[in-house]
């Protein structure tokens, strides 16, 4: 998978854009995916939480966007747990190629042979995992 103008951090809870991270596990929550099997695409969205730590100069939004998906599977929230757990991202790295059943866990920050398909895990269980030819950052400002 080719990554588009965008980095994992090795804290595996982040994503690097030139010199701005944007952590996704305390800054920013999941509101939804958006899957377009027609045109191969799945977006990824997050929006800047409202909390005192939250810096008000991080974007209002970050879009994962994959082009030419081969794979997207979801696994279910554990029943257990509290709803507000589903919007928060727990990890987020890239899997071996051969793990195509494995839903929880991640091996590296980037891809290499046999390491491409990428996982986004959240505190409720909820599980997603992607395989696509790329993926870029899209990101929203807030206006000024």
């Amino acid at each position: 998978m080719k990554l588009l103008g965008l980095s994992i951090v090795d804290d595996f809870i982040s994503l690097q854009c030139d010199a701005r991270r944007f952590d996704l596990h305390n800054d920013f929550e999941f509101v939804e995916f958006l899957y377009n099997p027609t045109k191969r695409t799945l977006v990824l969205r997050w929006h800047r939480r409202s909390r005192k730590w939250v810096k008000p100069t991080d974007p209002v939004e970050l879009r994962l966007a994959f082009s030419g998906v081969y794979l997207f599977k979801v696994r279910e929230r554990d029943p257990d747990m509290p709803y507000t757990e589903d919007d928060c991202l727990s990890a987020i790295g890239f899997m071996w190629d051969d793990m195509v059943e494995e839903m929880n866990g991640f091996a590296r920050n980037e891809p290499i042979e046999g390491c491409t398909q990428v996982a986004a895990m959240f505190m409720s269980g909820l599980s997603i995992k992607v395989g696509a030819e790329s993926v870029a950052l899209v990101v929203t400002e807030a206006p000024v």
